[in-house]
């Protein structure tokens, strides 16, 4: 988003006020929701809203993620720990694989103890945990109204509406659905029913889940010098296309680095002399 942002400025569309109604739309869960977002957009400008047309919502709304991956992400923060390679960039090849290797073995090391000496018997990961806490307190301003044994309308004090499945675990304003955390309507109709929220937390999300994504370890390696020899590998001749005409050239790689140099000559001597006459 904030890429996306920064394009827009370059557009012309410059100012608080774009920036906010561009944010706004990013978050908004549900279609209704981002359409009148969208509006107070040409309020501002149409060719603003011409300009963000051309960008398929599904890439930076909310309101059109999938529910599959129980992500609500609008920035590429998650990118950012692969900054740690940047030491090893500038090394040689073979150093840098295994500055690499050594790294990503420790840090999932670290990550495995991190997990079972300061989450020891807990269900959820903290950061996950302080989420359920935060929405359990929004839940206050909600009022649940029981359908049946799972269904549930809520009432917020805005004036909104929305419906509760708490079997299926999802809910119209499609936050729970996108994150797999119960939002503030979700975590009223579980608080009516006296009910764990913890327990309608995605799995994913679990401490068990945390250990099972680093349990397997990368293997220590011995030094270089232990190392197999291992015979002369020629280089791997460049692909080529199927077509005759990409073939050109190919059967060069069959000659020995002199020849390949002479060949080259050659057509030199032949180019200057064209050149001449």
């Amino acid at each position: 988003m904030r890429h996306l942002h920064g394009n827009m400025k370059t557009a012309g569309f410059k100012g608080l006020g774009y920036k906010k109604a561009l944010w706004f739309a990013a978050k908004t869960t549900t279609v209704s929701q981002f359409q009148k977002a969208m509006q107070d957009i040409a309020d501002l400008n149409v060719r603003c809203l011409e300009w963000l047309q051309d960008k398929p919502a599904s890439q930076w709304s909310k309101s059109h993620f999938s529910t599959y991956c129980k992500c609500d992400f609008l920035l590429n923060n998650l990118c950012e720990s692969f900054n740690c390679i940047l030491e090893a960039r500038e090394k040689p090849i073979l150093t840098m694989l295994e500055w690499i290797r050594e790294y990503v073995m420790t840090r999932m090391q670290q990550l495995r103890d991190k997990a079972e000496r300061l989450w020891e018997g807990k269900k959820l990961c903290p950061k996950i945990k302080q989420i359920v806490d935060k929405n359990l307190k929004k839940a206050a301003d909600c009022i649940p109204v029981k359908s049946d044994d799972t269904h549930y309308e809520i009432q917020c004090f805005d004036g909104a509406r929305y419906t509760v499945d708490v079997k299926e675990k999802t809910c119209t304003c499609r936050l729970w659905d996108l994150t797999g955390i119960p939002c503030n309507h979700g975590m009223s109709a579980i608080s009516a029913q006296v009910l764990d929220p913890d327990d309608f937390v995605h799995e994913c999300y679990h401490v068990d889940t945390f250990c099972k994504v680093y349990a397997p370890p990368i293997m220590p390696l011995d030094g270089l010098e232990m190392w197999e020899k291992a015979g002369y590998i020629p280089p791997v001749p460049p692909s080529f296309g199927r077509k005759r005409g990409d073939l050109r050239g190919q059967e060069d790689w069959n000659l020995t680095r002199f020849e390949r140099a002479r060949k080259l000559k050659r057509k030199s001597k032949k180019c200057q002399g064209k050149e001449e006459k």
